[in-house]
């Protein structure tokens, strides 16, 4: 069994805390992770140490802020004004981020360990749970806040698995910019007929490759993943504009109509 201090890492991961998230109380922390409330305060203090959390006197434990000297991650959050203001800027952060998580996945099926491969089954699983989940409306109406936060989740484990801090670094900074410039997107890409299936499938045979150390296997599932959620996204995009063009039309037709002749 995992240390106490991966496994707690792993259960962050799988359920897709975000800085300034609390964690649960210390006596339900312990009865949920089957252990004594002393070796959690252990556990706690050992991810501390590692910056990965924070505790807060008589205030409980938060996962702990972005740390200073992340330049990378910060320099391409910058770019969120353009992400928000320029349409089709999202396919720029896809681009990249195909090159970046296929070698990510490959580096990861190469480096992972025990307590990575923890983290990767847990986060798979709760996305996979949320997915099939029949309150899956509900869940996708609080996207990117919502499936789509478990869905980085598990990008972000396997990215923490190829053991590069630059590239994990430059790949938190890729999903933020994703989710600003579209977020309505995202909201609506799990929404899609079959899509919650597609992606469920995807992301275990990505899984599977990288937990079974096959780096090329990991490398082609995250090139196909991000190709079918790019033809997806276009989808939603062009579908947008359509409307967008017959309601116009529709306009300018009643507009006409009730012009004086």
């Amino acid at each position: 069994m995992s240390a106490l201090p991966d496994r707690l890492e792993a259960m962050i991961a799988a359920r897709a805390l975000m800085p300034g998230d609390r964690l649960p109380a210390e006596r339900t922390l312990a009865a949920q992770l089957g252990v004594s409330r002393s070796a959690l305060r252990e556990a706690i203090k050992h991810l501390a140490s590692r910056g990965r959390v924070v505790s807060r006197q008589g205030g409980g434990t938060y996962i702990a802020a972005a740390q200073e000297g992340e330049p990378l991650r910060d320099a391409l959050l910058e770019l969120a004004p353009l992400a928000r203001d320029e349409a089709g800027y999202w396919r720029d952060v896809l681009e990249i981020r195909k090159s970046l998580e296929a070698d990510a996945a490959a580096f990861a099926a190469r480096r992972a360990d025990e307590a990575d491969r923890a983290r990767i089954a847990a986060a798979c699983d709760v996305l996979s749970r949320a997915l099939q989940s029949e309150r899956g409306d509900h869940a996708a109406a609080e996207a990117p806040l919502g499936l789509a936060r478990l869905d980085a989740a598990f990008h972000m484990a396997i990215a923490r698995a190829a053991h590069n801090a630059v590239l994990h670094q430059v790949m938190i900074g890729l999903q933020g910019l994703l989710e600003t410039s579209i977020s309505d997107s995202l909201a609506r890409l799990y929404r899609l007929p079959g899509v919650p299936g597609q992606l469920d499938l995807q992301h275990r045979r990505i899984m599977d490759a990288v937990l079974g150390a096959d780096a090329e296997a990991a490398r082609a599932a995250a090139i196909a993943h991000l190709c079918y959620v790019e033809d997806r996204l276009d989808d939603i995009e062009s579908d947008a504009a359509r409307q967008q063009r017959s309601a116009q039309a529709l306009r300018h037709i009643r507009n006409t109509e009730d012009a004086p002749s």
